[in-house]
């Protein structure tokens, strides 16, 4: 996993504050497309939403890519 970039303010990659809705936010980006992962109340809700997103696209791309799990 990368590091967060400076701006980011809740300390995981992806997971970004909704200050209209009051709200996290969780989006990932894999392939050249941005997948919206839903709102949450809590960050840490958003975090485990962007982590299992992380997984499954990440994981089943190196599983094809290499010949075996990650």
């Amino acid at each position: 996993m990368t590091k967060p970039m400076r701006n980011n303010t809740s300390g995981v990659n992806g997971v970004s504050w909704n200050k209209a809705r009051g709200k996290w936010t969780a989006k990932i980006g894999f392939k050249g497309k941005s997948y919206y992962l839903g709102e949450y109340d809590d960050l840490a809700a958003a975090a485990r939403a962007r982590k299992k997103a992380e997984e499954k696209l990440f994981g089943e791309f190196l599983e094809r890519f290499t010949g075996h799990d990650p």
